[in-house]
């Protein structure tokens, strides 16, 4: 078995979207969990079920990158969009080129973070190191803000290798000027910083990052 932090996700009031707007969510999911792929050196298997249902596997190194990623494509096609994730990590067996057979702990503490997860909360990891369970609130306080333009932003910077916001204002066709507002006022730069220390813990005993 190889560890994974696996992804069990719905969308938040599905019954009440269309078909098309569910549609255009799922497509930029499936677009997320592609870029997460490359992140990773390592297919996501990103998986759809029941509806409005998905998984994903996800190495646990970059668990907080990718559930920004994936938290970000759902905002970005839409004010008020979103999914809830359930995060299992540990070890897991996919034996196939999808999730349908995929066993073990990681795949069973995600289903049930999801299932067990209060309604109030978008993000849930039970099992894992406090570092991820203490940043899932604070994250889901700052993504709860996110206009649709503000997710594809933090979206379009989350990258290990991010383009810089000159790079990003040019893709959207804005100034640089109006990137860094959004960004400044989305607050995903803290959450960056975020990524940056638990997937680089050693940064946060040497005394932080240089600019």
């Amino acid at each position: 078995m190889t560890d994974w932090a696996v992804f069990t996700g719905d969308i938040v009031k599905s019954s009440e979207l269309g078909s098309e707007q569910l549609s255009r969510i799922f497509s930029s999911l499936e677009e997320a969990a592609d870029e997460v792929a490359r992140w990773q050196d390592a297919p996501t298997l990103f998986t759809r079920f029941r509806g409005d249902g998905w998984q994903m596997a996800v190495a646990p190194a970059l668990t907080f990158r990718a559930l920004l990623a994936m938290r970000a494509a759902v905002r970005r096609v839409g004010k008020g969009l979103d999914s809830r994730i359930g995060i299992g990590i540990g070890q897991g067996r996919i034996p196939g080129d999808d999730l349908s057979g995929a066993e073990g702990v990681a795949f069973l503490h995600s289903g049930h973070a999801l299932d067990e997860m209060k309604r109030t909360l978008r993000m849930s990891a039970p099992e894992a190191d406090l570092s991820l369970r203490l940043l899932l609130p604070l994250a889901d306080q700052i993504i709860d803000g996110w206009t649709a333009r503000q997710a594809e932003i933090a979206y379009l910077l989350l990258p290990p290798e991010a383009p810089t916001q000159s790079e990003v204002a040019d893709r959207l066709g804005q100034t640089r000027q109006s990137v860094q507002q959004q960004a400044d006022q989305s607050g995903i730069m803290a959450l960056l910083e975020s990524c940056t220390l638990l997937e680089n813990p050693a940064k946060g005993e040497t005394g932080g990052y240089e600019n």
